[in-house]
């Protein structure tokens, strides 16, 4: 399902690094980006990941410690495809849960991230 992600407007650091981001995902499982605060990291990236064919029908999970700044990051990135966040961009935080059987990128704080691996080694 191929989402529409206009990143014409967009005029962030991170965007220099997106072509070779994915020629690197898509020829080994991880990469390691490193940028200053404000770069597009957590707003940018997983959106330009989203359509990748290694991805397939699976989820990008995103790891944010803080609670706020899991909500914060997922209603800017769910903003950017004119959705709501519970869409295709969803959060998990303690007592608060906003993702949908549509939803494919996820933000979670560490505790949901370490329960949600708990439950998959079962």
């Amino acid at each position: 399902m191929a989402i529409p992600v206009d990143f014409s407007h967009i005029d962030l650091p991170i965007m220099e690094v997106i072509p070779e981001l994915r020629k690197q995902l898509a020829a080994h499982t991880n990469a390691i980006v490193s940028s200053p605060p404000g770069a597009g990291k957590s707003t940018i990236v997983p959106l330009a990941l989203l359509d990748e064919p290694w991805l397939g029908s699976r989820k990008i999970i995103m790891l944010e410690p803080r609670r706020l700044a899991a909500s914060t990051i997922a209603h800017r990135m769910a903003s950017l495809l004119g959705q709501k966040a519970g869409e295709t961009v969803g959060y998990r935080v303690r007592f608060e849960n906003q993702t949908s059987s549509q939803t494919r990128i996820e933000v979670v704080t560490e505790g949901i991230l370490t329960r949600m691996l708990h439950q998959d080694n079962a």
